[in-house]
């Protein structure tokens, strides 16, 4: 028995020495899936690793650099150490997503500590240069192109890896930095959010080689392995995941977010899946037990003479968490106020107030209202600001006493991002019934029943307002939202 209970600590110890070895190695341990491998044994000045979520781009590029600045590749010779390596990316919260997956993934024994930036889960390397040494001379920059191409002038680089996409004058000035020192560039994306028809002329035109890997099940099986890869929750990334997956994601999207494609496809109407039978009820409630209840408002502008223009959306929210911990929220839409294009201020603000009242509401009962970005005609100006004037005044109170205040629906450059990401939430709350539209806002219900995802498609607006209404949980402050179209 003695001998038994010994081999077993022995057995014990050696699992914890391997573990312990992967953890503070894991490159070492990582196998490969198809797609990722090609990447890594492409043998080319300018490649590119194309494909939906879910794939590892990231990682699987993330790997290219530790290997080109340690000048250990395993399927090919690069240029020996030390060199100057970027990975850049499109924004700090990106870069900092980036730097978390590159400390989980670099062998720590590589890295000079003491000249490399210090490192924290909430800042990465943080804002001021971050930068890493590697021992055996290497430097590993991480930039973003927030500030355009100016801010990367002047450097020689000798390997780039563009993590998503970015704009030509960025590549353009990137390929500079490569010129003197012969050096190469990956990109690894989804083609979402940004225009990329630059970067497919170069790929169809042969300046750029790539791997491009569809969502399959064969390509979600790490060589060498006996089963798919495995979500963090345990879930297998099979072909009954692949399913559920494609049957979630709106048609228009599926080509680009799943398969990686080039083009989204807007064909027919885009929320096929909202059902007047389902959708549409007088007694479907929110249990106040579970509370997180809150009242919100979206309100989409127009100055354009045009019916249906004007419009304001009264929806309430409760946030749940489902069995696997996912933060989730049920949403039932309660009324709408649509005007024409040309209403004054003075009359939208009067019907905002009746559309409270009519559901026993005040202003101030308000958890958030969101409205769209100023619009303006040779006779009348629509904004946040004078909504606001115009309702205080409704209510015979100051203008800087009015609360809760409206605030913008969108912020910088994110208004593509805004839509894509809002239309993705708004289809998985109708797909996954957790959408419920109240008899008196019918209006919104024709309009998810049209509306073709194009711009000028005159439901839009309706549309438009509740995306709004729901920004703090399509795009929640200090958080990017689990619904945002990301690559993995």
């Amino acid at each position: 028995m003695s001998e038994l209970r010994a081999r077993l600590r022995r057995a014990a110890r050696a699992a914890k020495r391997s573990k312990a070895a992967a953890d503070d190695r894991p490159l070492r341990h990582i196998q490969w899936t198809p797609p990722q491998d090609a990447v890594h044994r492409l043998r080319a000045r300018r490649k590119l690793l194309r494909s939906g979520n879910q794939f590892g781009k990231t990682t699987a590029a993330l790997a290219e650099v530790i290997w080109r600045c340690t000048g250990m590749h395993p399927h090919y010779p690069t240029r020996p150490p030390p060199i100057e390596c970027w990975v850049v990316c499109t924004s700090w919260q990106q870069a900092v997503a980036i730097m978390v997956k590159f400390q989980g993934l670099c062998p720590g024994e590589l890295i000079d500590r003491r000249r490399s930036s210090n490192f924290t889960i909430r800042n990465g390397y943080g804002k001021d240069n971050p930068t890493l040494v590697f021992k055996c001379g290497s430097v590993l920059r991480f930039r973003t192109t927030n500030q355009g191409p100016t801010a990367l002038q002047g450097a020689t680089v000798d390997y780039v890896l563009i993590d998503e996409p970015t704009d030509l004058d960025i590549y353009r000035e990137l390929d500079r930095r490569l010129l003197r020192t012969g050096g190469d560039l990956c990109l690894s994306l989804t083609p979402v959010n940004r225009d990329c028809t630059w970067l497919r002329e170069m790929v169809e035109g042969g300046t750029i080689e790539e791997v491009h890997a569809k969502l399959t099940a064969a390509n979600l099986v790490p060589l060498g392995a006996a089963g798919p890869l495995v979500l963090p929750d345990g879930t297998p990334m099979d072909q009954a995941w692949i399913d559920a997956e494609r049957l979630r994601t709106p048609a228009i999207y599926a080509p680009v977010v799943l398969d990686g494609e080039w083009d989204m496809r807007p064909e027919g109407v885009y929320f096929e899946c909202f059902d007047r039978d389902k959708h549409v009820s007088s007694t479907a409630l929110l249990n106040p037990a579970r509370g997180n209840l809150r009242w919100v408002v979206g309100i989409d502008y127009s100055a354009a003479d045009r019916a249906f223009g004007q419009v304001g959306v009264l929806a309430q929210v409760q946030s749940q968490t489902d069995e696997r911990g996912r933060r989730r929220e049920a949403v039932i839409v309660h009324d709408l106020v649509v005007m024409d294009g040309v209403v004054t201020n003075r009359q939208f603000a009067a019907g905002l107030l009746e559309m409270l009242a009519r559901n026993g509401l005040v202003w101030r009962d308000l958890h958030a209202i969101h409205g769209d970005n100023p619009v303006e005609s040779r006779w009348a100006l629509k904004s946040n600001i004078e909504t606001m004037r115009a309702v205080a005044m409704e209510m015979g109170v100051a203008y800087s006493g009015l609360q809760p205040r409206i605030r913008a629906a969108k912020e910088g450059r994110a208004s593509l991002a805004m839509l894509t990401s809002g239309c993705r939430y708004l289809w998985e709350l109708i797909a996954e019934e957790r959408f419920t539209i109240r008899p008196r806002a019918l209006s919104l219900a024709e309009a998810l029943e049209t509306w073709d995802y194009t711009r000028h498609h005159p439901a839009k607006d309706r549309v438009d307002a509740l995306r709004y209404a729901l920004k703090p949980w399509i795009q929640p402050r200090g958080r990017r939202s689990g619904f945002t179209l990301r690559a993995g």
